[in-house]
């Protein structure tokens, strides 16, 4: 890996966003999956969460870019019982959603330099103290007009 290269965990969201919103945070998110400079790292939860809807639904553009970037990856970190363990401590700890605490725990398995979320960053992923990386929020709070859709 170059000295610059960032090795980065992406969340399901990012690459939600990354396929699917035009607007500013999908533009960001996929900037970030196509960023030259990074190293992604994924796990079997990531590809979990993202390609049994898209298959069910037989979105082929979906499906082609969640295995593109699955392809591309340098690392993929299995879920194992000791990662299970790992994610349950983590969740036990700092109040973490179990996909929450098996995702961190993969990107602290990899040793990652980042991990990007959509999440807020009021949830208690932010809470989580003596990470060897950053955790970086891509949320865009909605506006005013999308809150009256709703």
């Amino acid at each position: 890996m170059k000295q610059q290269d960032k090795k980065t965990f992406l969340d399901t969201g990012v690459l939600i966003k990354a396929f699917q919103s035009p607007l500013e945070e999908g533009k960001k998110a996929f900037n970030i999956v196509a960023a030259p400079d990074r190293k992604f790292v994924v796990s079997d939860l990531l590809k979990l969460e993202l390609l049994p809807k898209a298959r069910f639904h037989k979105q082929s553009k979906e499906i082609a870019f969640y295995e593109d970037f699955f392809k591309s990856a340098t690392l993929s970190i299995e879920i194992n019982s000791a990662l299970v363990e790992k994610a349950i401590a983590l969740a036990s700890e700092y109040d973490l959603a179990p996909c929450d605490a098996l995702h961190l725990s993969a990107a602290i398995e990899a040793k990652v330099d980042e991990f990007i979320t959509t999440e807020k960053p009021t949830k208690p992923f932010f809470r989580v103290q003596k990470l060897d990386f950053q955790i970086i929020s891509l949320y865009v709070p909605p506006s005013k007009s999308d809150k009256s859709k709703t």
